[in-house]
């Protein structure tokens, strides 16, 4: 496949959150999200989730607002926004 800008272009934002966290508090528990993988193409992002000791993953379809911000919607009946631009970059830290 032919590298062009776009897809160079798409990599960098790739990468920009991978691993990227992001804690939230449910009212009961709180939970910590890190980006696995964010597919622009399908519009999909997947994300490991830790709450009370235990991880697991999962898919979740990425929504544009009227503002063109990304996010996903998360909780039993899909009740909470978590908005990519709220996540931080964990492997930025200055040593």
């Amino acid at each position: 496949m032919k590298e062009t800008s776009a897809n160079v272009n798409q990599e960098n934002e790739v990468r920009k959150f991978y691993l990227s966290e992001f804690s939230f508090d449910d009212g009961e528990y709180e939970i910590t999200f890190n980006i696995i993988d964010v597919d622009f193409l399908r519009q999909t992002i997947t994300v490991a989730i830790t709450r009370c000791g235990k991880i697991t993953q999962d898919t979740f379809p990425l929504i544009r607002d009227s503002e063109g911000k990304l996010y996903f919607e998360f909780g039993l009946f899909y009740e909470n926004k978590i908005r990519l631009d709220d996540f931080q970059n964990i492997g930025d830290d200055d040593e």
